[in-house]
C-alpha cells in the first residue's frame, strides 16, 4: 500500500507522549466501580480497556528493547517493510488482542491497573527520549520506522480515549496535537484503501482528502463532498458509528450521487 502520509519522529513522538499524558490522570480519576462497566468494544470491560491502554505504552518499550538493528558488518541495514498505513492492513488477529487484554487485566484491582498505565507511560517517555530517528522496530507485519510505529500508538491512544470516555461517562482525554495527527492519518488511510478522486472528504480544521474510484474532479466545487467533525470522523473510521446513523443524525453531511462512504468504512478493521 503506497503511503501519502508521513510523520517525522519529533512530531510522532510528541503526539504519542502527549496523548498518554492525557490518559494517565483520566484513568487515575476513574472511580473503582467504573472498571467493571462494559465498553463499546464487544465484551471488553473498562478494566480490560485500561490494561490495553497500559500495553500501548509498554509495547513501545518492548519494541525499542528489541529493535531490528543490524550488526555493523551486516551487508545491508534493516529495512522498514511497512508504513503506518500498511500496519492497519496487517495488524492480525483481533481476538488475540482481546484475549491479551483480558489476561493483562485478570486479577488486578483498580489501583494496580492505574499503576500499570502510569508506569508504562513513564517508561515509554524515558525510553523514547533517547531513541534515534533511524531505528527500525519490530511490529506485526514487519519492520517499521519508529515514527510510523508511534503514529499507530497515537491512533490507539486517541480512539481508545473516546471508548473510555463513553464507557465511563467522562470527557474524552484528548491531546489536540494527537487528535490532529490521528484525524489526518485516518483520512489518509481512507484514501489509501479507496484510491480515487471522485469524492472529497473534509474534516475541518485538520484534513481534506480525495478518494473513491470514479470521475476525477479537478477544479471548482467538488460534486461529491462528505464533511464531518474530527470526533465523528474518528467514530466512523473506527467503526463506532454507522454511516447511515451518522448521516441521519446530522453529524455527517454528504452531497452528491457518489458521496456515500459506507462501503469503505470502517478503515480500522
Amino acid at each position: 500500500m503506497s503511503s501519502r502520509f508521513r510523520a517525522d519522529l519529533p512530531t510522532a513522538r510528541a503526539a504519542a507522549v502527549a496523548q498518554w499524558d492525557r490518559l494517565v490522570p483520566a484513568v487515575d480519576d476513574l472511580p473503582a466501580e467504573a472498571f467493571v462497566r462494559p465498553t463499546r468494544l464487544g465484551d471488553w470491560t473498562v478494566a480490560e480497556l485500561v490494561a490495553h491502554l497500559a500495553g500501548n505504552a509498554q509495547w513501545v518499550v518492548a519494541t525499542l528493547d528489541a529493535p531490528l538493528d543490524a550488526p555493523l558488518d551486516a551487508p545491508e541495514p534493516p529495512r522498514a517493510e511497512q508504513t503506518a498505513l500498511d500496519y492497519y492492513t496487517r495488524i492480525g488477529d483481533h481476538d488475540a488482542i482481546a484475549r491479551r487484554a483480558r489476561e493483562r487485566a485478570a486479577g488486578r484491582n483498580p489501583d494496580e491497573l492505574r499503576a500499570m498505565v502510569r508506569d508504562g507511560v513513564a517508561a515509554a517517555r524515558e525510553r523514547l527520549a533517547a531513541a534515534p530517528a533511524t531505528v527500525v522496530v519490530a511490529a506485526p507485519g514487519g519492520g517499521m520506522r519508529l515514527a510510523d510505529y508511534l503514529v499507530t500508538r497515537s491512533v490507539e491512544g486517541v480512539v481508545h480515549a473516546l471508548d473510555l470516555a463513553v464507557a465511563a461517562g467522562v470527557e474524552a482525554p484528548l491531546d489536540p496535537g494527537a487528535l490532529r495527527l490521528v484525524t489526518r492519518f485516518l483520512a489518509a488511510l481512507l484514501a489509501a484503501r479507496a484510491p480515487g478522486r471522485s469524492v472529497e472528504l473534509r474534516v475541518p480544521p485538520y484534513a481534506a482528502v480525495q478518494c473513491v474510484p470514479g470521475p476525477a474532479h479537478t477544479r471548482g466545487t467538488p460534486p461529491n463532498v462528505v464533511e464531518t467533525d474530527p470526533l465523528t470522523w474518528l467514530d466512523l473510521a473506527a467503526g463506532r458509528l454507522d454511516w447511515d446513523a451518522g448521516v441521519a443524525s446530522g453529524r455527517v453531511t454528504a452531497s452528491g450521487s457518489r458521496a456515500d462512504l459506507a462501503a469503505h468504512l470502517p478503515v480500522l478493521r
